[in-house]
């Protein structure tokens, strides 16, 4: 019997599952590149900001930008952005962006904003290091159980830059635009991001930009995610959980360096 042209049933079906497989391999390939990709693009940002904060600081006599931004859109004295209002249009956060002392340096907006954020966090999501120059004439640095002079006024002042963390990529609309974590304690404060791949972006004093890949995924990444569930049900405030016994957590001692220098307790 002449056998006519075409697949067979059984030969179909292998055909089916070599691609399922081959599309099984390939997708998590694609996805990794995909996320590597943002994540070039939310360190570009970050270089953007720290060569804005580090121009500022030229600009003024060495004295690094406010980092706290300023409930108050009539006072002059405006942190490094405005204050950001979570129930404003994006016409208005944009205006809150551009009251900040940085954007005569840089104006594109979308470099305000790591490009794996939910909608929900605004227009921006950078922060800034709470030891930097926070607007509470040091008088804040209490709040985290440091001394005044820890608080960060020159950028000449600073010790090891290459060490010293500035710009945070974060989750949640930290409002005031300042990563605050504890220096005396171990706990976290505000949220670390971990969308990129279990880790997080970060810019230094010296100018560079680095990806932590965070280690402790029940104490970090789990408890970010719950962080965030919890942000958005609250209104999109940041706040970071601490939930276990942090004193072990190398990733939150990490940070804690980078920001403070050293560890206070």
């Amino acid at each position: 019997m002449k056998r006519t042209n075409g697949f067979t049933l059984i030969e179909l079906l292998v055909v089916i599952a070599i691609i399922a497989i081959l599309m099984a391999i390939l997708v998590p390939t694609l996805n990794r590149a995909k996320e590597q990709g943002k994540r070039a693009v939310c360190l570009s940002n970050l270089k953007q900001m720290m060569l804005a904060w580090m121009m500022y600081a030229d600009d003024n006599d060495d004295k690094v930008v406010r980092t706290r931004a300023v409930n108050d859109k009539t006072s002059p004295d405006q942190g490094w952005v405005g204050w950001q209002y979570l129930d404003e249009s994006k016409e208005q956060q944009f205006e809150n962006i551009k009251r900040g002392r940085l954007f005569k340096y840089i104006k594109d907006v979308k470099a305000y904003r790591c490009p794996v954020a939910s909608s929900y966090e605004g227009l921006r999501t950078y922060c800034v290091a709470c030891v930097w120059n926070n607007g509470f004439n040091r008088g804040r640095a209490s709040v985290y159980g440091a001394q005044k002079d820890q608080i960060i006024m020159t950028r000449s002042s600073v010790k090891q830059p290459a060490l010293r963390m500035v710009f945070a990529d974060t989750v949640g609309s930290d409002q005031d635009a300042m990563y605050t974590v504890m220096y005396n304690v171990p706990e976290w404060r505000n949220t670390p991001n971990w969308r990129h791949g279990g880790g997080c972006n970060f810019s230094f004093a010296d100018g560079h930009v680095e990806f932590w890949k965070w280690t402790n995924i029940e104490k970090t990444v789990e408890l970010a995610q719950r962080s965030e569930q919890l942000s958005q049900e609250t209104g999109g405030i940041a706040r970071m959980l601490n939930e276990f016994d942090q004193s072990d957590n190398e990733d939150l001692q990490r940070i804690q360096k980078a920001t403070w220098g050293r560890l206070g307790y």
